[in-house]
């Protein structure tokens, strides 16, 4: 009983000594203070391995340097009106931060390295990467045949009448300028209620699709109707179909400016190196430009 309350005695005291840790100082970045429960409160959202590998390189003490030389880009992003132009919050909590650091190292600190210039030889070297098949967006309308192709049929010829008749009525209320629109809706509807096609939850939508991947009947109507035109039935092996095309895209090279994002990414990872040694010595500058102060003796 006595070694109990003893225990208990000894937690009631280690309580709040760990709580006023908490509000220990571990650092002071230009004026901007951090404690031991902003830390832990980063600390948590690090992934175990990655924590594991701070623990083999310094620990909490590494990790709060770290997190030092990010707030001092994170500062010099708001600073340089950066954040204001990308339209950042004034009050940036641990996701903000992170964003507004991510952004501020790939558009501002990179941008010596990944230059347009850089970008477009890439773009050059590798074109045939960004080239796309003939494809078009469809939405799909199905009655498989499975035992009896002609109750196939006779169900999908109903769904025909009904779409038509209501193409018909709409086309009088709406006229030729909101009619694509409501017949895409019309559609949907039906394909959410009568579809065969795994599509159907989506209201038929099969979003883009490369024709050769399709039923040749199914490929060739997507290629030469009409942008927001409906089909007849179309009979494959296994099934008849109606067909809504909503757009329809030639064989192409994807352009430049599309291509960009993709290409940026690929370059920040061939030169992460260099990426990494300007995001390093601009912290530097930062730092002795600055006033930074570490108290480790106070990590727990």
């Amino acid at each position: 009983m006595k070694r109990t309350l003893l225990a208990l005695a000894l937690a009631a005291i280690a309580a709040p000594l760990f709580a006023s840790d908490s509000y220990k100082l571990v650092a002071r970045v230009n004026g901007r203070e951090i404690t031991n429960a902003d830390l832990d409160s980063l600390w948590d959202r690090v992934p175990e391995k990655l924590q594991a590998q701070y623990a083999k390189s310094g620990g909490k003490k590494a990790f709060l340097e770290n997190y030092v030389a990010k707030k001092l880009v994170v500062q010099d992003a708001v600073k340089s009106g950066f954040a204001a132009k990308i339209g950042a919050p004034d009050d940036l909590d641990a996701a903000a931060e992170s964003m507004l650091f991510d952004r501020y190292v790939r558009e501002v600190l990179a941008a010596p390295i990944i230059t347009e210039e850089v970008m477009r030889t890439v773009y050059e070297e590798k074109r045939s990467e960004f080239a796309y098949p003939e494809q078009a967006h469809v939405s799909i309308i199905r009655a498989l045949k499975k035992d009896s192709p002609e109750a196939a049929r006779e169900a999908l010829s109903k769904v025909m009448i009904e779409v038509f008749s209501a193409r018909t009525a709409l086309a009088a209320q709406l006229g030729p300028n909101k009619l694509p629109e409501a017949m895409a809706a019309k559609f949907a509807e039906v394909a959410r209620r009568v579809s065969d096609d795994p599509s159907a939850s989506a209201g038929g939508d099969l979003g883009f699709v490369a024709l050769h991947t399709l039923e040749p009947k199914i490929a060739n109507a997507a290629r030469t109707m009409k942008k927001g035109s409906i089909s007849g039935i179309l009979e494959s092996r296994d099934a008849f179909q109606m067909v809504l095309v909503h757009e329809y895209r030639p064989e192409g090279v994807e352009s430049f400016e599309a291509a960009m994002p993709a290409i940026r990414e690929f370059v920040m990872a061939r030169e992460a190196k260099k990426v990494m040694d300007a995001v390093m010595k601009k912290t530097d500058e930062l730092r002795a430009s600055g006033k930074v102060e570490i108290f480790a003796e106070n990590l727990r």
